[in-house]
């Protein structure tokens, strides 16, 4: 599936690998709490979670320097934690509250840090492709060690601005990396029935002459081995990179989809790869305890615990400040 050789998930070390750990289930278990907070109507709108593709967020959030950027999607919160986002930060936007990272602006996951380099959800999905781009062509000109990521599905390969982003990335030999997650589906569509080619790293390769290698996405060692490799590519000069994740988006769209469309057999074969349950076992055989990884569970838990607790204790932002740093545009005519 390579277009060139990985460095290797052997060259992962044991702390990497307690980190992916500690995302993976961060992700999983904040998830898991905001469904019920979602269902319990003290989320607005809906909840798009991740299960299943948690080790492809964390993978790409720990890949990244301190100086890079991340252009996350909807499903990527173990991105958010990797560059330093806490469980309470997003726990307060989906809340609402007045100090939230959009001040009580968005109850969803529209949101960003740019101080820690996370750049702000489009909901247009193949949007933060340009913005990727973007970032990385200020690096290149101002001659900056730096790198930019963002995240592409089935979906935005049906975007036009996927495909001018693409383009422009390679014509400029941006450092960019376009993390291809392929999860089966665009919203209830299965790939098959979207793309004459299912294998999106062949689009890539192909299309814009941009190295992509293809990997099992509920392997978060070697996805986050692709991604570092690429990240470090990209760095060196060598032009933009993509890695494809080959996974299944386990529940619905979101939270009010019940995702029956996707095949029980399907869905049995991804859930038996459960990332975070792979992730625990391969620990296992590389000589971590039980009693470590129950005390990394434990300690988890109670991050997020107390993460939720820390941000019902957040005030509700002041309706007087309603349109305080919220853009209009002027009337027409």
């Amino acid at each position: 599936m390579r277009t060139e050789p990985c460095t290797g998930v052997d060259s992962v070390d044991g702390p990497t690998s307690t980190s992916l750990f500690r995302l993976v289930l961060a992700q999983r278990l904040f998830e898991e709490r905001a469904l019920t907070l979602y269902r319990q109507g003290r989320i607005a709108g809906s909840f798009y979670d991740g299960c299943g593709q948690e080790a492809v967020a964390a993978a790409a959030g720990l890949a990244l320097g301190a100086d890079d950027v991340i252009c996350p999607l909807n499903r990527e919160l173990a991105a958010h934690f990797a560059r330093g986002v806490t469980p309470a930060d997003a726990f307060r936007n989906f809340l609402g509250r007045a100090d939230s990272p959009t001040r009580g602006r968005d109850g969803n996951m529209h949101f960003g840090v740019p101080s820690r380099g996370v750049f702000p959800l489009v909901s247009m999905l193949g949007d933060l492709a340009s913005v990727t781009v973007g970032a990385a062509l200020a690096f290149r000109r101002r001659g900056e060690p730096r790198v930019a990521l963002t995240f592409l599905g089935e979906g935005a390969f049906s975007v036009g601005d996927t495909h001018e982003a693409l383009g422009l990335a390679a014509v400029w030999r941006v450092p960019a990396v376009f993390v291809l997650q392929r999860n089966q589906f665009s919203y209830s569509t299965p790939l098959a029935r979207q793309s004459p080619n299912p294998v999106l790293a062949d689009r890539v390769r192909g299309g814009w002459s941009i190295p992509c290698e293809t990997v099992d996405g509920t392997d978060a060692l070697l996805t986050f081995a692709a991604i570092r490799d690429a990240v470090e590519r990209a760095r060196a000069g060598s032009g933009p990179r993509a890695v494809e994740a080959v996974t299944l988006r386990i529940h619905g769209h979101a939270a009010h989809d019940d995702g029956r469309y996707v095949p029980q057999e399907l869905r049995d074969a991804y859930a038996a790869r459960d990332p975070v349950e792979r992730l625990a076992s391969r620990l296992a055989r590389d000589g971590m305890g039980v009693d470590l990884l129950d005390a990394i569970r434990r300690d988890v838990a109670r991050e997020i615990a107390d993460g939720l607790a820390e941000a019902e204790r957040s005030p509700a932002p002041d309706p007087a400040s309603l349109e305080t740093g919220v853009w209009a545009a002027p009337p027409r005519g």
